[in-house]
């Protein structure tokens, strides 16, 4: 397994997808996001991509985004119809957005139906927290692969949730969590490093669990819900945000054929200083982490980790290493890389 220095590896997405397509500004936070993600650990939904999203996009299928169609507004609000357009490009400036009518109306929300997929949830919800607001990120997408408490057939997508807030000292404190046992991504990166998957996660027709990712990868079996046999907490949260970012959003809530196709987002953001002052705020949540992080540790446990800050461990250690990718990750970015003209870099 080669690891890659993530300044490489940026330089080398950042010539993928402008050779795909893409324009130079939208190829470099498309690539940023990827390789963010494998940087904070999330090896689901970084670089693995690539090859899916260059192929994508040199067919057509996924768009560079140009004016964004609005097809409903308010001032606190709008829906996005995205055309196709690349998801992270639109997601992020749907964050951006809401951030803007919160800094004037207290609360902003941007839906969007009909982009690409959005890459990893965390990603977005700091950009408000950075910004003295909270973050919310709501998405029904991401397959419908997901049990129902109950039953065995694939009914619901792993409609993830995320939120961050901004703390006094250090990263934002920021949650990003699906409502299946994993993402759909988390069982790729099993297959790839030929591996089976943790216990607990995928159970066939006559609800035995399996072990393999291929059935799960090939669309024959089911994950179960957060909580796994336990699992009526996050099947009722995947049921809600279904109803919330799928119906809101236009893109239809989970069935055979959603309205507009499903996947549906919505971005919202709360100005913190319209409810007390942002300094007495991000001391309130620096007491909170302090508090929690003066436990006594478990029985094999070495640290308290706040929400997020696992993801900056992870930063700092493969900022420094290098980013591990599998030689079946590499091998078909680089034949990806062939298909549009870009030459691979030494690992």
């Amino acid at each position: 397994m080669p690891n890659v220095q993530h300044n490489v590896m940026r330089a080398y997405g950042y010539a993928l997808f402008e050779a795909a397509g893409l324009p130079e500004d939208q190829a470099k936070i498309v690539t940023d996001h990827l390789v963010d993600a494998n940087l904070t650990g999330h090896d689901s939904h970084g670089i693995i991509r690539i090859p899916g999203y260059i192929r994508s996009i040199a067919a057509g299928n996924i768009k560079p985004v140009g004016d964004l169609k609005i097809v409903r507004e308010t001032p606190a609000s709008v829906v996005i119809d995205g055309e196709g357009g690349q998801g992270i490009v639109i997601c992020t400036r749907a964050m951006e957005m809401a951030v803007e009518r919160a800094k004037h109306l207290t609360f902003g929300a941007v839906a969007v139906h009909q982009c690409s997929h959005i890459g990893r949830l965390g990603a977005y919800p700091p950009i408000a927290a950075q910004e003295d607001c909270i973050g919310i990120l709501l998405l029904n997408g991401g397959g419908r692969f997901a049990a129902p408490f109950g039953g065995t057939s694939r009914r619901l997508p792993p409609n993830p949730i995320s939120m961050a807030v901004p703390s006094e000292s250090g990263p934002v404190m920021m949650l990003d969590v699906t409502t299946s046992m994993a993402a759909g991504g988390k069982v790729e990166v099993y297959s790839a490093r030929g591996q089976q998957v943790p216990p607990g996660w995928l159970i066939d027709a006559e609800g035995n669990e399996v072990r393999d990712p291929e059935p799960f990868q090939a669309g024959e079996i089911a994950m179960l819900p957060l909580g796994g046999a336990s699992g009526h907490k996050g099947y009722g949260l995947a049921m809600m945000i279904d109803a919330i970012a799928g119906g809101l959003s236009w893109a239809g809530c989970s069935n055979v054929q959603p309205t507009r196709g499903g996947s549906g987002f919505i971005a919202l953001a709360i100005n913190i200083n319209s409810f007390i002052d942002v300094d007495e705020y991000k001391k309130e949540v620096q007491i909170l982490i302090d508090w929690v992080k003066s436990s006594k540790l478990a029985p094999g446990a070495k640290k308290i980790y706040y929400p997020g800050e696992i993801e900056e461990e992870h930063r700092a250690t493969r900022t420094a290493d290098g980013i591990p990718v599998e030689e079946t990750t590499w091998e078909r970015i680089a034949e990806a890389a062939g298909e549009v003209g870009v030459a691979v870099p030494a690992a």
